[in-house]
């Protein structure tokens, strides 16, 4: 049951995050695959044990990150993928940060928790590696307003 109600939380959030992307939204298609993404308190998530193992200290500001990689030609999800995250703001980035791969309901999500210090437009970059293809690279835009 609590699987379930993470799973709901998540997809709401894909939908109703103010996401923009070049082909408007919360997904983009590269690459042979679509890549969505949803951003969300990580108040809302901090404690349950399916997405991140021990997870304390959650400080107010941070910001849960869940990607969902599917391949456009058969419609299954990509859960051997290794994915990579960073945010930049203003001219300031991070560095890239390894994504986990999170069991929710039998499939596989990848997901980490990720600081937003400031209000304002954040770019998105992930960086996605599969066995036997070359290197993935794809950039959202957030607005972060608090």
């Amino acid at each position: 049951m609590k699987s379930i109600l993470i799973l709901m939380v998540l997809l709401a959030s894909w939908v109703s995050a103010p996401l923009l992307a070049d082909d408007g939204g919360y997904y983009q298609s590269v690459d042979g695959m679509n890549v969505y993404i949803g951003i969300l308190p990580a108040e809302m998530i901090k404690d349950h044990p399916i997405v991140h193992e021990g997870r304390e200290g959650v400080m107010t500001r941070e910001q849960h990150l869940t990607v969902t990689l599917v391949d456009q030609s058969s419609g299954q999800r990509i859960e051997d993928a290794k994915v990579a995250a960073r945010l930049r703001h203003e001219g300031h980035s991070s560095e890239f940060l390894q994504l986990e791969p999170m069991d929710i309901s039998d499939t596989i999500t990848y997901g980490n928790f990720f600081s937003l210090p400031e209000e304002g437009a954040y770019r998105l970059q992930l960086r996605i590696d599969r066995i036997g293809e070359p290197t993935t690279e794809v950039e959202f835009r957030h607005r972060h307003e608090e």
